[in-house]
């Protein structure tokens, strides 16, 4: 596999690895409803590992909520970003985006519950920095009513974002913040905790959200997509399964 020779090759040297990782889709299986993707129990041990290694440092990087995200993941000496990186905190870190105006989110949600009461299967989710109408449950002849209900909710609110997820639309303060951003952020701050020479980035996602800190560290680190469409990504693997192979290999190399 061309992934594996890379980072065989980058961190046979005995350099440091900074790995930023989604949760769903990436971590733990795309489930029916935002509260069944759990994190199976071997894939935290694997994880745990590497955050303990003095080699690597861990974060994850999701759109759920911070609280939402660290809860799930349940480990120490690991960075979360909640929100799509709106919200920051970890091993002695902590960041929340200054120009965020939580009423603003907050009004977006009463919108959308409205609307999605009309649509059955829909569902919203609120994260506090952010909110999240998720469609995968709806019947397909309900679709339109989805989209005309992130319509109409967009144009209410011109200071949101709307991003096009996996069966969920994100509605995100529009702050010129992104995963790109915040994947850059995390960077500059855990690169100081990891031994003195060169330090490789590996960035995994598995959705359109992740397009943003591929393109953020496209030159500067090695990006790979989970699932079938690549997108801005190097490199490629089929789904969670070979993702947790990959994990358990880079704690062979670094731990």
């Amino acid at each position: 596999m061309r992934l594996l020779g890379r980072l065989d090759r980058e961190l046979g040297d005995g350099a440091g690895l900074m790995a930023i990782l989604d949760y769903d889709g990436t971590l733990a299986p795309i489930a029916s409803s935002p509260g069944a993707a759990v994190l199976a129990p071997s894939v935290r041990a694997t994880l745990a590992r590497l955050a303990r290694s003095e080699r690597a440092r861990l974060a994850i990087l999701s759109g759920r909520a911070l609280a939402d995200v660290r809860k799930r993941v349940g480990l120490d000496a690991v960075v979360y970003g909640g929100c799509h990186g709106l919200e920051i905190e970890g091993r002695g870190l902590r960041f929340r985006h200054p120009r965020v105006r939580p009423l603003r989110v907050v009004a977006v949600r009463r919108a959308l519950v409205r609307g999605a009461e009309a649509i059955p299967g829909a569902h919203v989710e609120f994260k506090g920095l952010c909110v999240s109408l998720h469609y995968r449950n709806v019947a397909p002849r309900y679709r339109r009513d989805v989209l005309g209900l992130v319509a109409r909710t967009a144009a209410g609110a011109p200071d949101i974002a709307v991003i096009d997820g996996r069966k969920a639309f994100d509605f995100v303060p529009r702050v010129g913040w992104s995963k790109g951003e915040a994947a850059r952020w995390i960077v500059r701050h855990e690169r100081r905790a990891l031994p003195p020479g060169r330090t490789v980035i590996l960035y995994a996602g598995d959705d359109s959200t992740d397009d943003a800190a591929f393109e953020a560290l496209r030159d500067r680190g090695v990006t790979v997509r989970i699932g079938a469409r690549r997108g801005a990504a190097e490199y490629g693997l089929d789904g969670v399964a070979q993702m947790h192979r990959l994990l358990r290999w880079l704690v062979r190399k670094v731990g």
